[in-house]
């Protein structure tokens, strides 16, 4: 265990929620964190809001509350989001193959994978088959170019889920740019951040960069994925060497090609207090009397999204999963309490940003410094443990 270390908490928590910052202050003393932050709301109200540690340890410069994170996958629940707000207003059908809008995406046997597959991962289309360097996961049109022009997976353990790190991302980047007209970032900027006071966004303009984290490896990180960085197996070689995501070079995600540029399921950056509400704005729209004007996206559509759709081993991996059918990150196991149905997208390294809709609570937690996840890294779960016990001894009841 690293040795104990002296690290400020900054910022408040309301009445029964003192054990969060308990436990926040535990990750600096005690689990390793460096810099990181985390916001709860409880319909609509902030009532966690923390931070603390170093946003860059090159020059000791401090986390701020606006400090900007990026959160890796956890930007698929930010990236379906998007897509199913199109779903909402008609112009996008789950079920419906995405050749309807993309016909190029047809070519090699893909005329029936649907939008639905695709953002659940049973699209048997996992990334990219011809060979990518680092450079080139910065350009989503010419990556959804190559996954036209490519045939769908065919190894036998792409049956049910099979997990990859950029792919869906930037078939849903494309399916938006036809459908709309804009790009990713700039249909989510202009319809769900900007409407919503969200300081989140998918790359961050060049006058935002003194405000983003330096995200750095930290125990065990990059060990636990060597198997399939150095696999001679060429599904784990098409998935996960091409590229490599986390590179020896830690500085790959810090630079100005990844901070800026549209990689759709990877490169979502914000801060704690705008996951937080984004998730609780989507808490409250799941618990909504049908027909109620909702927020962002509707109690139907909502219903219908977390509603589980696919729970599978991915066989390359070996990690269970579910999905819902719009494309959220699920409870493996649901269970009573107020997250037991919560409902986002974990991110590598350590990252949680859900919707408790049970409860009406969105939370998040972001931090710096990524940890291999399991009995390594506690950090989020020590935090989500002690929001959900703190509304449990509050009383508050269920919603729906």
């Amino acid at each position: 265990m690293p040795a104990p270390t002296r690290t400020t908490v900054n910022g408040h928590v309301a009445p029964g929620f003192e054990a969060v910052r308990e436990e926040f202050a535990r990750n600096f003393a005690e689990r390793d964190d460096n810099g990181s932050a985390v916001a709860v709301t409880l319909d609509g109200e902030l009532v966690v809001d923390l931070w603390g540690g170093t946003a860059d340890s090159t020059t000791g410069r401090p986390w701020t509350p606006d400090t900007l994170q990026l959160i890796f996958s956890g930007s698929k629940g930010v990236m379906v989001t998007a897509l199913l707000l199109l779903v909402d207003r008609g112009a996008v059908e789950l079920d419906a193959p995405v050749a309807r809008y993309w016909p190029e995406f047809a070519a090699h046997g893909k005329a029936g994978i649907t939008v639905r597959e695709v953002v659940t991962f049973t699209a048997r289309m996992p990334a990219v088959a011809a060979p990518l360097a680092q450079g080139d996961i910065s350009d989503p049109e010419a990556m959804a170019k190559l996954l036209a022009d490519q045939a769908p997976e065919g190894d036998p353990r792409a049956e049910g889920i099979l997990y990859g790190p950029y792919a869906a991302g930037w078939i849903v980047g494309e399916i938006v740019r036809r459908v709309d007209g804009r790009p990713l970032d700039a249909f989510f900027a202009e319809e769900i951040a900007r409407p919503h006071g969200l300081d989140i966004h998918f790359g961050i303009p060049e006058e935002l960069n003194g405000r983003m984290a330096r995200t750095e490896y930290g125990s065990g990180f990059r060990e636990q994925f060597a198997g399939f960085f150095t696999s001679g197996d060429p599904l784990t070689q098409r998935i996960w060497q091409n590229p490599i995501p986390f590179p020896e070079d830690e500085e790959t995600w810090n630079r100005p090609d990844r901070r800026h540029s549209l990689i759709p399921a990877a490169n979502v950056i914000g801060s704690a207090r705008a996951f937080a509400t984004f998730y609780g704005i989507l808490a409250a729209d799941a618990m909504r009397p049908d027909g109620e004007q909702p927020k962002i996206l509707s109690r139907r559509l909502l219903d219908e999204a977390r509603a589980p759709y696919v729970q599978k081993t991915d066989q390359l991996i070996d990690v269970p999963m579910v999905y819902g059918g719009g494309g959220y990150r699920l409870r493996t196991n649901p269970r009573p309490g107020p997250d037991g149905n919560s409902f986002g997208h974990d991110g590598a390294g350590g990252s949680a940003n859900q919707a408790w809709p049970r409860v009406g609570v969105g939370i998040s937690y972001v931090m710096n410094r990524l940890i291999a996840l399991g009995p390594d890294d506690k950090r989020a779960s020590s935090l989500v443990k002690s929001v959900a016990q703190a509304i449990t001894d509050l009383g508050i009841g269920e919603k729906i």
